[in-house]
C-alpha cells in the first residue's frame, strides 16, 4: 500500500525557505497534505468552491454542463487520492489529526478546537487523482488519472501547480506506474500550455485521434505523459 507523502513545505514567490524566526515569510508559507478519500468537511468544502471559482464558467459553456452535485460526488468518490495546499502548519497538523481520529469520546472532546482552526485554513490548491486501469490498452495497465488540479488565483503563477504535478508523478512512480493521464478543455488555454510546457501529450484514446463529426467537434483533449 502506499504510504502518504510527507508534508511538503512550500516557498514564498522567491523560491526560498527560510528559518523560523522570520514570521514575515511564515506569512507566506504554505503547506501540502496528502489525503485519501474522504476529505475533512472543511477541506472539501474549500475545494469544490475552488472548482466552482476556476472551472464554473467554463464547464457552463461546455458540452458537459456545470453539475455541481455530480463534481461533489466525484470528490467522494472512495478511489480519490488528494495533495492539498493549506495555508499553514497547523491546518496541515489539524486536518491531519481529524482524519486519524477514529476514537468518538476523543474525536467529541477536540472537534471544538478543530472547528475553531479549520475555520481559519485556507485551501490554496489542490489536485484529485486517482490510481485506475486503463481500459484503451490490452492488457490493461495501471495509470494515475488527475481529475482536478486547481490553484487558487491569488497564488498562480509561483509554481505550485507544477510542485504538485512533480508530486503525483513520483508518486506514481513509487508505485510502478508508468503513466500519468487527465482530460482538459480546449478553451483553457492556460491549463493547456501549462501542460504541454511539462511533455503532456495528446493521447492517442482522445477524441480528436478519431474520424467522426462527433469526435472532431469534441471540446476537450485527454492529454498523457509515459515516464520510467
Amino acid at each position: 500500500p502506499l504510504s502518504p507523502p510527507h508534508n511538503g513545505v512550500v516557498a514564498d514567490d522567491d523560491g526560498q525557505t527560510n528559518s523560523d524566526n522570520d514570521t514575515s515569510t511564515q506569512n507566506n508559507m504554505a503547506f501540502i497534505q496528502h489525503f485519501s478519500s474522504p476529505l475533512p468537511p472543511n477541506i472539501l468544502k474549500q475545494c469544490l468552491e475552488l472548482f466552482q471559482m476556476n472551472m464554473g464558467d467554463m464547464y457552463r459553456q461546455s458540452s458537459w454542463g456545470l453539475n455541481v452535485e455530480e463534481k461533489l460526488n466525484e470528490l467522494q468518490h472512495d478511489d480519490a487520492r488528494f495533495l492539498v495546499v493549506l495555508s499553514s502548519a497547523s491546518c496541515a497538523e489539524t486536518t491531519t489529526n481529524e482524519a486519524r481520529n477514529d476514537d468518538a469520546d476523543t474525536a467529541e472532546a477536540a472537534q471544538s478546537d478543530n472547528d475553531t482552526t479549520n475555520e481559519k485554513c485556507m485551501v490554496l490548491g489542490f489536485a484529485h487523482f486517482r490510481y485506475e486501469l486503463d481500459d484503451y490498452d490490452l492488457p490493461n495497465l495501471p495509470i494515475t488519472y488527475l481529475y482536478e488540479l486547481q490553484i487558487h488565483p491569488t497564488v498562480q503563477k509561483i509554481g505550485l501547480g507544477k510542485k504538485l504535478m512533480t508530486m503525483i508523478e513520483l508518486l506514481s512512480l513509487q508505485l510502478r506506474i508508468k503513466k500519468v493521464m487527465l482530460t482538459v478543455f480546449h478553451s483553457n488555454e492556460a491549463a493547456m500550455g501549462f501542460y504541454r510546457k511539462n511533455k503532456y501529450a495528446v493521447d492517442e484514446c482522445s477524441p480528436s485521434q478519431f474520424s467522426g463529426e462527433e469526435n472532431e467537434n469534441c471540446d476537450y483533449e485527454i492529454l498523457s505523459k509515459s515516464f520510467g
